[in-house]
């Protein structure tokens, strides 16, 4: 596995990928992880990734540690996502860290069996390795185009058609960067049924949605009077703030007005001063990063998730419903997820279909109490580590041992 993400401490959504995905595929292969550290990391980051891999592989960080180096560096990437319309990313991963001479300077490429990119940055480098013979598979993590449309959508300033030609460039460079691996992984099913037809020919293309580990994620539901609603994610990003916003100011104002003594927490790491300020209101908790996040959405009536854009994987969602916590969310945050609609999540598309869904898990303590039900049993059925990584890593043992395995 080729990373810039670590497996711990697993407190985001992609540090959960890279660790279930590891811990599943280490019953079949053996498994090196590469990563890019500073030399002066090296040493404790091997110790701390024992438990994840068989083998590590640290090469040095091209990233220097000098203010001025750092300078240049930050300088070229401006430069080179103004030339050629990538992200920052892409320039730190692609032309870089993993750069296809760096790679083969430092890692012993001839002696793998298949190489798993997480992300397509570095797809210079899959290039490199299928040249000399190793499949490589790409770990999407979601359409990335679709995320930077997304995201560009909060940027104020930058007129309409001009980010729209951002995303056209994006998306051109991003799709044919697919057609350079033997195998793909898409993360929700909407995602597969796009990305299928934009493969090389003879590549597969495989579904592995974020799972749980069902023992770390038990079910404990145990809503508590005044009762709480709960948004639940990390807030570094504009999505999460937004949407935590929406639920302070335009949600929950409709909840009080019949149950005025009701909560709201916001459960996540790295709250800026925006969401911060709204703890002045007695009713609202904001957390920041929290040691068990079970424990704290244990006593949660039910988690919302007013979200926009249909790309990538809710998975606190995931989370949420493994513990038995009902979910009241938009269609766009489970576009691509197979669960039934009334079974623990109930679709809102507006803030009074929002209210109203919140309003009737409070008015019929019996209806709430089956939805927590049906929450957790939906994640068992659908997403439990065995249905997702675990089948995953079976599925490229298979694909890689059968033959069908290519070099793009």
């Amino acid at each position: 596995m080729i990373s810039h993400v670590l497996p711990f401490p697993g407190s985001s959504g992609q540090q959960q990928r890279v660790r279930y995905t590891l811990a599943a595929l280490r019953k079949y292969f053996h498994v090196t992880f590469i990563f890019p550290a500073r030399v002066e990391d090296d040493e404790e980051l091997r110790e701390q990734l024992k438990p994840f891999c068989d083998e590590v592989i640290l090469i040095p960080s091209a990233y220097p540690d000098s203010k001025m180096a750092k300078l240049r560096h930050r300088l070229s990437a401006y430069s080179y996502s103004l030339r050629t319309g990538l992200r920052l990313s892409n320039y730190f991963l692609g032309q870089l860290e993993f750069t296809p001479a760096r790679l083969a300077s430092l890692v012993p490429v001839e002696r793998f069996d298949c190489a798993l990119f997480e992300y397509w940055h570095a797809t210079e480098a899959a290039k490199m390795f299928a040249a000399r013979g190793v499949p490589c598979v790409l770990d999407m993590h979601n359409i990335l185009w679709q995320s930077y449309k997304s995201d560009l959508s909060f940027v104020k300033g930058v007129p309409a058609w001009w980010k729209r030609r951002l995303v056209r460039k994006y998306k051109r460079i991003e799709e044919a960067a697919w057609k350079q691996y033997g195998a793909v992984i898409a993360i929700n099913r909407e995602e597969w049924y796009y990305v299928r037809p934009r493969l090389a020919e003879g590549a597969s293309l495989f579904y592995t949605p974020m799972g749980v580990d069902l023992q770390q994620w038990p079910y404990c539901w145990s809503p508590v009077d005044p009762p709480r609603f709960a948004y639940y994610g990390g807030f570094r990003g504009q999505h999460n703030r937004a949407g935590a916003l929406k639920c302070a100011q335009e949600i929950m104002p409709e909840i009080w007005r019949r149950y005025p003594k009701a909560e709201l927490w916001l459960v996540g790491s790295n709250p800026p001063e925006s969401l911060q300020m709204l703890s002045a209101d007695p009713r609202i908790q904001v957390t920041g990063y929290v040691e068990s996040v079970p424990e704290v959405l244990s006593n949660v009536l039910a988690v919302m998730c007013p979200w926009s854009g249909t790309y990538g994987f809710r998975s606190r969602l995931i989370e949420a419903m493994a513990l038995g916590v009902p979910v009241i969310t938009s269609p766009d945050a489970l576009a691509g997820v197979e669960f039934t609609n009334g079974k623990g999540v109930l679709l809102a598309e507006s803030i009074p279909e929002f209210a109203a869904k919140a309003l009737r898990l409070l008015d019929f303590p019996e209806f709430a109490a089956a939805q927590s039900r049906y929450a957790r049993e939906q994640v068992q059925a659908l997403y439990s580590f065995e249905n997702t990584y675990g089948a995953m890593a079976s599925d490229l043992y298979h694909w890689r041992q059968s033959g069908k395995a290519i070099c793009a």
